[in-house]
């Protein structure tokens, strides 16, 4: 018997479609596979590479670098990962730049650096020059210090006593004859952007009125330049150097962040919100009302003896006026040894730095220093009278400043850490 079995084409036709499917399904579940285990590995490289690029920063910074230095190694738990560390300045603070690198996939990581404090900060250091420091009015003195071997005394001005039970509420010390030394790359990158010709292969652009410039520390410095630059309803931020050969002035409308000024003479208005470096060699000037963040940095340096302008007013080089707060440093440098009978820094009533101040010459304190004062000397000028190494009605405290500071760079000083990533 025989039988004539015939199948459909349609049937043929579907059991091909269905074995092309399951062929497609072992294909792509056999791609997934292989996409997901080659996305594992790069994701593990990629997370290597990251770790690789903060632990080059963090072990960098034990190492002492100089400007426009780079360290370069592979990392030692992968050979194949290239990394390379690179020292610059911005403004007057340290900029390292970590990179690492793997084929095609870098990752680079850009921060501030400043000093570390792993014991504290001392709230005091005043140089010796033969001469106590006297304490008067409601003057404070909170932390470590380190005075001249003639000590520190109680004091009278204008009828107004030391009314503290004590006069140091913290350890006392001997300090030297000379200021402790800046470091060395510090003092010439001041002097590098105060004698810099900014007009020479430089990327300018033009300040219109109420402009907002963005520019990431990844891309080309910005450079704004006149002989007067007046900085009114504008916002700038980032990678941006604002530079005067007569003068800069910032009003209440303008909001600045991470920029560099640099001029002569520069004039911070009341009521002036943000963070930036100002360095200049005649004056700063900061208004009534400001509200300065982390890490802003003023910085006056005189010109050497013999070019120095005449200050016949006596006034202030870094002047801050009533009700002040700057989160950051203030640094007045003059090499010279001429003496001066009035203050090239004063701090008003009711301002308030939380950071550090250093001062070669004479700083007048009636505000309040959370954190460093390292100075050549104290000034009161009351109702006509010069004070010399009077302290009247001004608060240094060390104890409060937040752990996570870092500040002004030290010659031979080996502890440094992270001031703020950027961007």
């Amino acid at each position: 018997m025989k039988w004539n079995l015939k199948i459909k084409a349609g049937a043929l036709q579907f059991v091909l479609f269905i074995g092309a499917i399951i062929a497609v399904l072992l294909m792509a579940f056999v791609l997934i596979t292989y996409i997901h285990n080659f996305f594992g590995k790069i994701t593990a490289l990629t997370i290597d590479i990251v770790q690789q690029a903060d632990f080059a920063m963090g072990y960098s910074l034990s190492k002492p670098m100089r400007r426009g230095e780079s360290i370069d190694f592979s990392a030692l738990d992968n050979p194949n990962i290239h990394v390379i560390i690179e020292k610059e300045f911005w403004g007057i603070l340290e900029k390292r730049t970590s990179t690492a690198s793997f084929d095609k996939i870098e990752y680079s990581k850009t921060a501030f650096i400043g000093q570390n404090y792993p014991k504290g900060m001392n709230a005091l250091n005043l140089r010796d020059k033969q001469r106590p420091l006297v304490l008067a009015g409601t003057t404070r003195i909170m932390g470590d210090v380190l005075l001249p071997a003639q000590g520190i005394r109680m004091g009278n001005i204008a009828g107004n006593s030391y009314n503290q039970d004590q006069l140091v509420y913290g350890r006392e010390q001997t300090s030297s004859s000379t200021l402790p030394k800046l470091d060395q790359g510090l003092l010439q990158q001041i002097d590098r952007l105060l004698n810099e010709d900014f007009q020479l292969n430089k990327q300018v652009v033009t300040l219109k009125p109420e402009a907002e410039i963005r520019n990431s520390f990844k891309e080309e410095t910005l450079f704004i330049m006149d002989d007067v630059v007046q900085l009114e309803n504008n916002t700038l931020v980032g990678n941006i150097v604002i530079y005067a050969s007569r003068k800069i002035i910032v009003e209440s409308s303008t909001y600045l962040a991470d920029v560099v000024l640099v001029a002569p003479e520069i004039i911070i208005k009341d009521r002036v919100q943000g963070y930036f470096q100002a360095i200049a060699k005649k004056s700063i000037h900061v208004g009534k009302n400001c509200a300065l963040a982390y890490p802003t940095t003023l910085v006056v340096k005189e010109d050497a003896k013999g070019n120095k302008t005449v200050n016949t007013t006596k006034t202030p080089k870094i002047f801050l006026d009533t009700n002040v707060v700057v989160n950051g440093m203030l640094l007045y440098l003059d090499t010279s040894e001429e003496g001066s009978n009035s203050p090239q820094i004063r701090i008003s009533n009711g301002s308030v730095v939380n950071g550090e101040i250093y001062c070669s010459k004479n700083l007048e304190l009636k505000g309040t220093v959370n954190g460093n004062v390292t100075t050549d000397g104290f000034i009161a000028m009351e109702n006509g009278s010069i004070y010399q190494n009077h302290l009247y009605n001004g608060t240094i405290n060390s104890t409060i400043l937040p752990t996570e500071y870092s500040g002004i760079l030290y010659e031979n000083e080996a502890h440094k850490k992270v001031m703020k990533w950027l961007y």
